[in-house]
């Protein structure tokens, strides 16, 4: 069974029935309209990549009428038109308004397969192409949101890093980052270590329930190993030569160290230490 529908136009119900018995004999899905305006009402409820439709229909639309109509309310739909006329003036005529190919009357029905078949095909590209065009602009839209947010993001650590500048202490230039950092990861325990000397790391900011140590061991060079300090999952996070932060989980978390909303923050963090 051929499952894209056709829609077959014409006004004579012996034509129309034994073309619609025809072609389903053959396995295609097909309706069948005896005017262009039912024509158009079946097109209002059900999508037919393909109409099959007679050029002469007296008493409504003729079939080039039906034609231009379909090219502005359905543009995807494909025309066939079906004549006993076919002139050179009626082919330049039914391409104007938008016709797929023109069948004459007498016809094989092996003449007109191939026709509605060359037809489908052309129809499935057609919305293969369109499904893919919104699927590209879907992701160009979402790609160009996310530079726009990480724009805004970049500008917004630029500032609070300005602010910083102003401070007094190390860790009231590091809190309005360590605040934004507390907001989108939300860690149960947050604290910034500064290089004293050699074998310490010093607290210049703590933050959460559970006491953090003053001072840490600093950590070899290597893998990194965090310090237990109570917390079911434990981040220690170099931030280049000035220092380390600390992030404690209560709770499984979703925090990545590549992250590069991270990776941008920590490097604002470890401005901070180096400036202060």
């Amino acid at each position: 069974m051929i499952q894209d529908p056709i829609l077959i136009v014409d006004d004579e119900p012996e034509v129309r029935n034994t073309l619609l018995e025809a072609l389903q004999s053959q396995g295609y899905t097909a309706d069948a309209a005896a005017s262009g305006e039912e024509a158009l009402e079946r097109m209002a409820r059900r999508a037919y990549p393909v109409v099959l439709t007679d050029l002469h229909m007296p008493g409504g639309h003729t079939g080039l009428e039906l034609m231009a109509t379909i090219r502005q309310r359905h543009p995807d739909t494909l025309c066939v038109l079906v004549t006993a006329f076919a002139t050179l003036d009626t082919s330049i005529e039914a391409l104007k308004h938008g016709a797929y190919d023109l069948i004459q009357k007498p016809f094989k029905l092996a003449e007109m397969e191939v026709v509605l078949n060359r037809a489908l095909d052309h129809a499935r590209l057609v919305r293969q192409v369109g499904a893919y065009r919104e699927e590209l602009e879907t992701r160009i839209v979402s790609r160009t949101r996310d530079l726009q947010e990480a724009h805004e993001e970049a500008l917004a650590l630029c500032d609070l890093s300005l602010q910083g500048l102003a401070a007094d202490s190390v860790g009231e230039a590091l809190a309005p980052l360590l605040d934004r950092l507390g907001v989108r990861w939300a860690p149960d325990g947050l604290a910034c270590y500064r290089h004293t000397r050699v074998g310490l790391l010093t607290a210049v900011a703590r933050r959460g329930a559970r006491p953090l140590p003053v001072a840490l061991d600093r950590p070899r060079p290597g893998p990194l190993a965090p310090p237990d300090l109570g917390y079911p999952e434990e981040r220690l996070v170099p931030l280049g030569s000035a220092g380390w932060l600390y992030l404690g989980f209560e709770d499984r978390s979703a925090f990545n160290e590549t992250d590069p909303e991270f990776l941008l923050l920590a490097r604002h963090l470890e401005f901070a230490l180096r400036v202060k």
